[in-house]
């Protein structure tokens, strides 16, 4: 999987047009990027090899290692800014050890929100891939990579997990919201808890099981997961100019800088915030899955049937570069409402929310998790108010 000593073409565009960059990169360029695929993506030897390598980081302990990094710095980077940069340095930081075994491993990220409708029914949650949910009195996963394995963090244990909603989990956050949350965010302020109190809550929430706890890499979907937000932050780096944002409060209230120190690391913020430079060498490749980029054919959706003022209000870069269509009024029979459970081409149903349980362990502000609830409620209500219907 490992690509050429330089970028491609295409990433040498994105990476050189960000501005600034000169002024605020410190790290040397990387002399080789590799690439990490959606998981779906995988032929059967790069999913052998990996899950190799995964048995044999659980066999000497790493994930037991992470699973305690990530529980000890807890209440440090959840809730504030770091959420994003460490998360980034985390995965990365297990993908080197991962490359100690195999010189080709890399961490995949697994696209949620292609499967926010019916979480349940992902075939990433199947038998061939990561397993489904756990079973028995202890939730233990019986089958997939990690199937019948024992965690030794915090103490010994089957692996589990307990999926939401008795098993069925209820719809994620459709991929239409959270670009939106990328085209409307311009600082990490708006970004992180918007990411945070959305998509990365629910996932963890729904698939329960140690996934639900401080100790959450015992679970490998922790790195799937976290591969896909730091991708979806990538995304939001690259538009409009805002690769090197950082702000907002760090865990200790003070407003964090490109030069505050990551927790735990003790290494400064702007070390990681642009891809292809000193340890961060990976990009992201496109999800293949659907034959066409998931975000253009959302974003021609949007532009050929929303309304002016909606298509304006939720997508505006989408706007800007698609042109809108007219404004119109629909007739009340014209509203959608949505409903949990909609099928492939309906509207956009209501996502879960995290639980109180969830908040209250890592101590967040309920007044910014209900503001982020309100926003992806009225999202929904927009868009099925204007008849839209979804391509995923």
């Amino acid at each position: 999987m490992k690509l050429s000593s330089s970028l491609t073409a295409a990433a040498v565009v994105s990476l050189s047009a960000l501005g600034s960059v000169k002024a605020q990169q410190t790290q040397p360029a990387c002399s080789s990027i590799y690439t990490r695929p959606e998981i779906l993506s995988l032929t059967p030897s790069q999913w052998s090899n990996i899950s190799g390598v995964l048995g044999a980081m659980q066999r000497d302990g790493w994930f037991a290692w992470f699973a305690y990094l990530h529980n000890q710095w807890f209440g440090q980077i959840h809730g504030n800014s770091q959420f994003f940069p460490f998360h980034r340095r985390f995965v990365q930081d297990w993908e080197s050890v991962g490359q100690r075994y195999s010189g080709s491993f890399v961490q995949p990220y697994w696209d949620e929100m292609r499967d926010y409708r019916a979480p349940a029914s992902s075939q990433v949650l199947t038998s061939n891939w990561v397993g489904g949910n756990g079973q028995g009195a202890n939730n233990c996963v019986v089958n997939g990579n990690q199937g019948g394995w024992t965690m030794t963090f915090p103490n010994n244990h089957c692996f589990p997990r307990s999926f939401g909603n008795n098993g069925n989990p209820t719809s994620w956050y459709s991929p239409e919201y959270i670009q939106s949350i990328i085209q409307r965010d311009t600082t990490m302020a708006q970004l992180r808890p918007d990411i945070e109190y959305s998509l990365h809550g629910v996932v963890h929430i729904n698939i329960g099981g140690d996934m639900a706890q401080g100790y959450s890499p015992n679970d490998w979907i922790f790195m799937l997961h976290h591969a896909n937000l730091d991708r979806l932050w990538w995304q939001w780096q690259t538009s409009n100019n805002r690769m090197w944002v950082m702000d907002g409060s760090n865990y200790d209230n003070t407003q964090i800088t490109l030069n505050t120190n990551l927790a735990y690391y003790n290494t400064p913020v702007r070390n990681v915030m642009q891809l292809g430079y000193g340890s961060m060498c990976y990009q992201y490749a496109s999800n293949p899955l659907t034959r066409r980029d998931l975000v253009s054919s959302i974003e021609a959706t949007l532009a050929d049937t929303l309304p002016k003022g909606v298509l304006s209000t939720w997508f505006p870069d989408t706007a800007k570069v698609k042109g809108p269509v007219v404004d119109m009024v629909r007739p009340p029979s014209a509203v959608v409402t949505a409903t949990p459970g909609l099928t492939r081409g309906s509207g956009i149903p209501y996502p879960a929310q995290m639980t109180e349980a969830w908040i209250q362990m890592h101590h967040y502000n309920k007044t910014d998790v209900n503001r982020v609830n309100n926003d992806a409620r009225n999202f929904v209500i927009a868009m099925n108010s204007a008849g839209y219907k979804s391509p995923v």
